[in-house]
């Protein structure tokens, strides 16, 4: 199987102690990623690594094959991102925001945003502000601004946070979609362990800046264990207990 995502070794500390040591795991082409821990486990920390925007100490990072440090434009290429923040214009229309979006990319047309919009259920809301669109909706976009320059890898960060039911279930459908009928592979953070059991093919836990475990299959992890949230209590309860020696 094709690897999409290679990060070795990955150690970024702070200068108050915190920061993420030693991350290991790679995500392969199709997988929907999960990577799974409490706020302030170092979640944010290894994506904005994974795409430049943090500089890490020691370690190694390739995407499609290509090294982010040696090769940043041609790893990055093929990638579309959401950390933190879904930003958007919100006096402008959904369309808008898109087709100012498309300008960094070559070959974009008027039709291919209208297909995006369609394709996150937007169409229809296409010219409307962004200010009238829920939590949900802005989130959507969000995911279309990421699929415009046609990506295969998507990195999403608490894609569902603060999203209603209604809400969650259509992320969460989208992205199991695109990764089904397009082959998009996906490393989703989320501190929800039981979105993560339904979105997600594989698993990585992160605590406390380290990995509990390097990315599994849940389906695998389902026949040891009732849930993912027995396995991931029972790997953080171990952690602890380990500290406290």
């Amino acid at each position: 199987m094709e690897k999409v995502l290679e990060v070795k070794n990955l150690t970024k500390l702070y200068k108050n102690g915190r920061g993420v040591k030693d991350i290991n795991f790679d995500v392969y082409k199709g997988d929907v990623f999960g990577f799974l821990g409490p706020n302030g486990a170092g979640k944010t920390t290894v994506m904005k690594s994974i795409v430049g925007l943090n500089m890490f100490e020691r370690g190694e990072v390739k995407i499609l094959g290509f090294d982010i440090k040696s090769k940043f434009e041609k790893a990055l290429e093929k990638v579309g991102a959401i950390i933190e923040t879904a930003d958007a214009y919100e006096y402008m229309s959904a369309y808008n925001n898109l087709k100012i979006i498309s300008r960094f990319y070559s070959n974009i047309k008027e039709s291919d945003i209208d297909e995006i919009l369609e394709m996150v259920d937007l169409k229809e809301f296409k010219n409307e502000k962004v200010s009238k669109f829920s939590l949900g909706m802005k989130q959507r976009l969000a995911l279309a601004s990421a699929l415009l320059s046609n990506p295969e890898l998507i990195i999403l960060d608490e894609p569902t946070n603060g999203l209603d039911i209604e809400g969650t279930v259509q992320m969460r459908n989208l992205i199991i979609g695109l990764a089904r009928e397009k082959q998009v592979t996906f490393f989703i953070s989320s501190h929800l362990v039981h979105e993560i059991e339904l979105m997600c093919s594989k698993v990585a836990i992160i605590h406390k800046g380290m990995l509990i475990n390097k990315g599994e299959e849940i389906k695998n992890i389902k026949e040891k264990y009732a849930s993912l949230e027995d396995f991931y209590m029972n790997e953080i309860n171990k952690r602890r207990g380990e500290s406290n020696e």
